[in-house]
Parts: C-alpha cells; sequence; structure tokens
C-alpha cells in the first residue's frame, strides 16, 4: 500500500469521488424540453470556444440543433451517419427512440443531464437535441487523427510481433482485444481528472487474475483526485505501492503483447488514454530483466541471452564501484602484472580513483542524455563520437587514466542490456552511492551497501505480492521462469506468487519417440 503522512492510504477513511469539474455548472438532474433553454445553457458552458460549433436543423418538423467540437467529428461520418439521416427522416417523432432509430451511426447512447451533455462534447461526440424532450443522444462521430500503429521504440524485438501501443485509448484495446479475443478479458472504464476527463481502462481476465488485486486497483484508483491525467506516470505514482523507493513497484510497457502475456499471468493491466504505455500490477523484480523475445526465441538460445543479462545487469552496478575498491584499498587482489599495469597508466593522474570514476560517469550519463534529447538523426552520433573524443582528450590531458574510460565504457555497454529502462534508469542511479562508498571503504563498503539493498528489496510489496519473489520467499516452481527460460512444453503453470484463480496454463503434451513419427505404431 501506499504510504502518505506516515500511515498507510489504505486505512484511510473512503472518499465519494465525483468526477465532474467543480468550477463548471452542472445545472439540474434534467434538462428542459424547451429546445431554446437548452441550447443557451450549453452555449453558456462552453461560451469563447470557437471549436465548438452548433448547428440548427428539422427532424420531420421538429426543432433540433446539433452540438459538437469540429476538432474531433470527422466531416463524413457528421454527414452520414447523423445530418444525411435526420433530414431525410419523415416519419413521426412521438418519442427519442423514433429519432436514434433513424440514425445510422455507430454508437448512440441517451445524454439526460447537463453534466453527460459535457461529458460527451468533450470526449468527441456530437449531442443531438430535439425540442420538446428532455434528454438528448451522444452520437459517435468522432474521428480524431492520432498517431498509427509503429514498432516498439524501447523494447525492440529482432523476432516476434513488432507493433507497439499508440496515445490513443480504443486502438490500445483493439490491439489487445486482436491478441485475446475470448469474453472473459474484461474492460472497465474511469474517467479521473475534473479538467482532463482522461479515459481509464483496467484489464483482467476473469477466473485467472486473483480477484483481491482488481478490487485493490479500482480502490487505489477511486482515491486519485487530481485536476487532470496526460500520462500514464502520472496514475503510476499515484497508485506506487513505495513512492520514496527507487525501485518501480508499477511496471509498464510500450507493447501489446506483452501486456496481453502478461494478463494471461494472471496481471492487472491499466491502459491511459493518450499514453502510448501499458502499466502492469504487480510487478516483480525478476520481471523488469525478461524482454519479449526470449519467448519468441528458441529456449536454448534464449536461455544463454537471459543469463548473459543477468550478469551484465550486475556488472553495470558493481563494476565501476569494484574497480575504485581494488585500486584504492585492495591492491593485493588484483595480479601483479595487471597492477603494474594499472599503476603505469594511472601514474601523472591528479585525481584519486573515486574522483577520477566520478567525473566520467557524470561525463558519460551527460552524453547518453544529450543523445536522447536531441534529434533521432545526429542524437546517436553525438553521443558516440562525443565519447570517444573526450575520452581521447581526457587520456591524452593526463586526467583520466585509460583503464578508466575502458571501466566507463564497459559500464555502458552493460547497462544497455537491460531490457527495461526505468529499472535501468534506478541502477544508473545508484551507480553512483557504491561509488563513493567504495572510495570511503573499499569492498567492505561494497558488501555493506549490496546488503542495505538487498534488505531494501525484499521488504517492497507490490499488491502485497513480495517484490523479490520467487527468490525471497523462494518458490522452487516459479524459479524456472526466473533465471531460466524452460520450453514451452514444460511451462504448464502459471506463477504462485500472483495466487491465479485457474493456475494450469497447458495440458500435459505427449512427445513422439525420437526416429518414429506421431501415430506410427512401434
Amino acid at each position: 500500500m501506499v504510504r502518505r503522512g506516515g500511515k498507510r492510504r489504505g486505512k484511510r477513511e473512503q472518499k465519494t469521488i465525483t468526477w465532474s469539474d467543480p468550477k463548471v455548472p452542472n445545472g439540474p438532474d434534467s434538462l428542459s424540453p424547451d429546445i431554446d433553454q437548452t441550447q443557451r445553457l450549453i452555449a453558456e458552458v462552453w461560451g469563447h470556444c470557437d471549436d465548438v460549433e452548433f448547428r440548427r436543423l428539422q427532424v420531420a418538423g421538429r426543432r433540433a440543433f446539433v452540438v459538437w467540437i469540429h476538432t474531433l467529428v470527422g466531416k463524413e461520418l457528421a454527414q452520414e451517419g447523423l445530418l444525411a439521416p435526420l433530414t431525410r427522416y419523415a416519419g413521426p417523432v412521438n418519442a427519442l427512440e423514433d429519432v436514434q432509430n433513424a440514425l445510422s451511426a455507430v454508437s448512440v447512447q441517451p445524454a439526460g443531464t447537463l453534466e453527460a451533455v459535457n461529458r460527451a462534447i468533450g470526449n468527441g461526440l456530437a449531442v443531438l437535441w430535439v425540442d420538446g424532450f428532455d434528454r438528448g443522444l451522444a452520437v459517435d462521430v468522432m474521428e480524431f487523427q492520432g498517431r498509427p500503429v509503429e514498432r516498439a521504440a524501447l523494447e525492440s524485438v529482432v523476432r516476434g510481433p513488432q507493433e507497439a501501443f499508440t496515445e490513443s485509448l480504443d486502438c490500445n484495446l483493439g490491439l489487445i482485444r486482436r491478441r485475446l479475443k475470448s469474453p472473459r478479458v474484461k474492460v472497465e472504464y474511469l474517467t479521473l481528472g475534473t479538467v482532463s476527463k482522461t479515459r481509464i481502462a483496467l484489464l483482467y481476465i476473469e477466473g485467472i487474475v486473483k480477484p483481491g488485486f482488481v478490487e485493490e486497483c479500482r480502490q487505489r484508483l477511486a482515491r486519485i483526485e487530481v485536476d487532470s491525467i496526460l500520462d500514464s506516470n502520472y496514475v503510476e505514482e499515484m497508485i506506487d505501492d513505495a513512492p520514496l523507493s527507487p525501485f518501480p513497484t508499477v511496471e509498464y510497457t510500450e507493447r501489446p503483447d506483452r501486456l496481453s502475456a502478461e494478463l494471461l499471468q494472471g496481471r492487472v493491466g491499466i491502459l491511459v488514454d493518450g499514453s502510448p504505455n501499458g502499466l502492469l500490477l504487480p510487478a516483480i523484480f525478476v520481471n523488469f530483466l525478461q524482454s519479449s523475445e526470449d519467448y519468441f526465441e528458441r529456449y536454448t538460445m534464449a536461455l544463454a541471452i537471459r543469463v548473459l543479462r543477468h550478469f551484465y545487469f550486475w556488472m553495470a552496478l558493481l563494476l565501476p564501484a569494484t574497480y575504485v575498491a581494488l585500486l584504492s584499498y585492495h591492491q593485493e587482489m588484483i595480479p601483479t602484472t595487471l597492477l603494474i599495469t594499472l599503476a603505469a597508466s594511472h601514474e601523472g593522474v591528479p585525481f584519486p580513483a573515486v574522483i577520477e570514476t566520478l567525473i566520467m560517469e557524470i561525463t558519460f550519463e551527460a552524453l547518453r542524455e544529450a543523445g536522447i534529447r536531441l534529434p533521432k538523426a545526429v542524437g546517436q552520433s553525438v553521443s558516440i563520437v562525443g565519447a570517444l573524443v573526450i575520452g581521447e582528450a581526457a587520456v591524452n590531458a593526463g586526467i583520466v587514466s585509460p583503464a578508466m574510460v575502458i571501466i566507463v565504457a564497459l559500464t555502458g555497454i552493460a547497462s544497455f542490456t537491460i531490457p527495461s529502462y526505468n529499472i535501468a534508469i534506478t541502477f544508473r542511479i545508484l551507480r553512483f552511492p557504491f561509488i563513493i562508498v567504495a572510495g570511503i571503504f573499499g569492498l567492505y563498503g561494497i558488501i555493506i551497501a549490496l546488503l542495505i539493498l538487498w534488505i531494501h528489496l525484499v521488504s517492497l510489496r507490490s499488491l502485497g505480492v513480495p517484490y523479490m519473489s520467487p527468490i525471497a520467499p523462494f518458490l522452487w516452481a516459479d524459479l524456472k521462469d526466473a533465471f531460466n527460460r524452460p520450453p514451452w512444453w514444460q511451462m504448464r503453470k502459471r506463477p504462485q506468487n500472483l495466487e491465479p484463480l485457474d493456475i494450469t496454463r497447458s495440458a500435459p503434451i505427449q512427445r513422439p519417440l525420437p526416429g518414429r513419427t506421431e501415430g506410427e505404431p512401434p
């Protein structure tokens, strides 16, 4: 649970959340059948909005008007699905359902209050009001031009699906539904942000996910009171279990195939309209070191890559600190020939090893950040050329030793092997305290810092699930997919630490004997 003011947020008194904007008048519970009074009330609320358009028309002899935001409405959809059927309709209008049946739009919903009308207009729908009725119709003729589905940028793979989420919630849900076509995949909508009115989708698979996870996510989302939600990180920080920890307890992904796979494991997904990243709960530490490509390649290759990734993961954290500790305090642990080489390369450098390492690490991080912020065409070239030029110049000037340039380069390469960007940033930050502790206490300081780090990791929870499971607590059945990647015919069970209702994924596969085709008699 999230801590605020020293108390658990789950113990706070529940509040009734009102999704309406307090600065926007909601009007009475029902609007007037008088079309002039209703149009005047809506125009007052949406005053000084030049992109809001009112259009008068006749529907079977009755006065009517349509209001929409013209930047969100498709002109052809509005003409063919709304205006043309209304102008051609000549039947009786005894009830609002008669008008609704005459429309050819995909979605038509009633809107009986000013709050419902305001929400429909803000979501890009067209609101139709006919004289003599106290309810309107919200017609879906929205056609917002957004970014098309493109390749994943942060979680790119060589083999497997290449699609990534976009900023459109409907498009993202469609990408999930394409992969999971079962009605057991449930989607619950919420609206957060009194000004932004951002749509949030809560996804889970009924019969697999633990019901407590879904209910806890509902409660945490309902407690969010904010004026705007512009990205999924807004939601992530407000439902985080440990907001003061550098380690994320909410995982995010830009890949719909990965979110679909995690839903099948028994996790809960959250999609935010306007964000190309989906959130996953609960988060487990070992999942941050797993890539989607691990399951798209043969398990023998995926096993070697995953082991190599775990090795370089800890190398990215400990290599600079270990170099500083050995060179400063524990020279006897270095082979004599290597020690002579290191001492010769460090001769003439005016800084101790710890200061030298900090200078190079800070410079490397600055170059990496500059490469991200620069335009894509030149950013990568600037970061690579800048590192080479600055490193060579620093060595020639006698500011740093050549060995230090090699250590920093290896550390940077190791950090690039981490598949999850948010956990990679965490270890990039933690690298500096480890370097400082190693410069003061040597290897003893590194060991103490590692113990503190592990104590902190095992104390974390995500929706009540231990962050370091299946290592602590130890679960042998879940461990096979943590460091290893077994073949698909061996992964017949879902992770026990997620407590799924249905733990069985597949039935045992009867494999044919070597050298004999299936069905051939012995």
